[in-house]
């Protein structure tokens, strides 16, 4: 394995191009995170709806659909939707600029030349930091997205709180417990991001460099089909690393929707709970649709990155 690592190390140790500026790194991660939002919210809703709902509720993925679509239309996939969108954009925009920064400081720190690709260890490390990063910035907004998409879930509305839109629910959230509250989750964010965002980025330049045993000298020379690829497998990778971790995130930021009143619990409690309504596979309910929306959507977003980085380095 060690061999293999090398040998990709190797094969673009001098094919690395230019990377776009900062404002660029902004501007280009902004429009593919909005990309990558609107190709998945659908399945993010149901994938949300299945992580914070008994079976009792929904049976399962087709069960979910079916339901939301009898209950709330076509609407009802894209409920909440404004605030992840500006998320998304926020959380790409800051996780493209973050990753490349990174990687210049440990080029200065390693003194390794710019047209130098850097390892894939290093590579998977730099998306690991830019995702811990990123988690401060979408903590809010998943808190928001959230209690939105679980607000009208059976059984959820004896609760008793009605929200009008993402404002509502900051509102209420300010109101309730402050700018503390708009951090509920934040400890397991923290956790899937560093995870997942490594395994992201890592991903996404494994398979590239895999896809360029094929001939191509550089990044750049990969074709679209090859980007699509790439950046499907990376979000796979990205969900299947962090999912236990996320659904423990979900429970604890829709538990104010879901059980009004009763004490809120930690990590740590909310882990142990999962466990009890379902052993191991509950921390996997819902994955399935999470996997089937990775594909697309982060194909997209790495589509969108890459071919307008391409044009500006032209």
């Amino acid at each position: 394995m060690d061999g293999e690592i090398q040998a990709l190390n190797e094969l673009t140790q001098h094919t690395s191009k230019p990377k776009p500026g900062g404002l660029s790194d902004l501007a280009f991660g902004s429009l593919a995170g909005m990309a990558g939002k609107v190709v998945e919210y659908p399945f993010d809703t149901v994938k949300v709806r299945l992580q914070t709902s008994s079976s009792h509720v929904f049976s399962g993925t087709l069960d979910c659909l079916r339901q939301t679509w009898a209950n709330e239309g076509f609407k009802g996939f894209y409920r909440g939707l404004t605030s992840p969108l500006a998320g998304a954009m926020a959380e790409n925009a800051l996780a493209f600029y973050a990753y490349n920064r990174v990687q210049t400081l440990i080029r200065r720190i390693t003194s390794l030349p710019e047209d130098q690709a850097l390892g894939l260890p290093q590579l998977f490390a730099c998306g690991g930091v830019s995702g811990a990063l990123c988690a401060f910035v979408i903590s809010p907004v998943e808190l928001v997205k959230c209690t939105l998409q679980v607000e009208h879930v059976p059984g959820n509305a004896q609760a008793g709180i009605k929200f009008n839109g993402p404002l509502s629910v900051v509102g209420h959230l300010l109101r309730t417990g402050g700018v503390r509250a708009l951090y509920r989750g934040i400890s397991p964010t923290v956790a899937r991001e560093t995870l997942g965002v490594g395994f992201w980025f890592g991903t996404y330049e494994m398979v590239c460099r895999l896809l360029m045993r094929n001939g191509a000298r550089s990044k750049d020379a990969l074709g679209p089909g090859s980007i699509i690829l790439a950046g499907g497998c990376a979000g796979i990778a990205y969900n299947a690393t962090s999912y236990p971790i996320d659904v423990v995130k979900s429970m604890i930021q829709t538990e104010g929707v879901r059980a009004k009143g009763k004490a809120q619990m930690g990590v740590v409690a909310t882990a142990m709970q999962v466990y009890k309504t379902g052993g191991v596979p509950a921390f996997y309910r819902g994955l399935g649709i999470t996997l089937m929306r990775a594909f697309p959507a982060n194909a997209a977003m790495f589509m969108t990155y890459e071919y307008l980085s391409r044009l500006l380095t032209r």
